[in-house]
């Protein structure tokens, strides 16, 4: 091979090189353009996700702490029937104005079946009411409806707990004796649990039958 055939394949060599180069770097540009987008898109929809999540989580905790009474009082018919005074807190993800792509697949998923999570807590306790012959008190109903949106207040915590980890973003812990909210929902369901128990245990002793003398 003569040395300008030599030459001409060099500089086509380098020629490519250099190409290939030029195209390597404008890749790796764009990729870090876009990585930057994407955490900076998922942290503005963490700080504006997150704020909703905790709102609605101390929503569920109004409804999970009323307990039909006001003051001490039954709060329905003149203190004399047990009356919701809390109204269910509601949260519209689909509203909110972000870019859910940016989140993984399965935390976008939890986050927009809140919804339909309230919906079936909603459509249970309608069906709880119907029937529901226990007056003044409606046991079953407060019961059902305080533990379920105690459940679903500690599961939008939990989720905006998340969406701080995911967008790098600290996550504020309360203190040891500092008042917690998600404690206060645990407790709920906690003492819930225990009255049912109880309630339980007494039916089952009325029911057993007398030992024959």
């Amino acid at each position: 091979m003569d040395t300008a055939s030599t030459s001409a394949i060099i500089s086509a060599a380098a020629g490519i090189s250099g190409v290939l180069l030029g195209n390597s770097f404008v890749a790796i540009k764009e990729w870090l353009v876009g990585r930057s987008k994407r955490g900076k898109d998922a942290a503005y929809l963490a700080i504006l996700v997150v704020s909703h999540l905790e709102r609605f989580a101390n929503g569920c905790l109004h409804v999970a702490l009323d307990d039909g009474t006001e003051e001490g009082r039954p709060a329905g018919r003149n203190g004399e029937e047990y009356e919701p005074t809390t109204r269910p807190p509601e949260f519209q993800p689909l509203d909110i104005q972000v870019d859910w792509k940016a989140l993984p697949n399965e935390l976008m998923y939890e986050i927009l079946r809140l919804p339909d999570q309230r919906e079936q807590i909603q459509n249970r306790l309608g069906g709880i009411a119907e029937f529901d012959d226990d007056y003044p008190e409606h046991t079953d109903y407060f019961w059902a409806r305080r533990r379920d949106y105690a459940e679903l207040g500690l599961r939008a915590s939990d989720l905006a707990k998340r969406l701080h980890r995911y967008a790098g973003m600290t996550v504020n812990t309360p203190k040891p004796g500092e008042w917690s909210r998600d404690e206060g929902l645990r407790e709920v369901i906690v003492r819930i649990d225990g009255e049912r128990a109880e309630a339980e245990r007494r039916l089952a002793a009325r029911q057993v039958p007398a030992t024959l003398s």
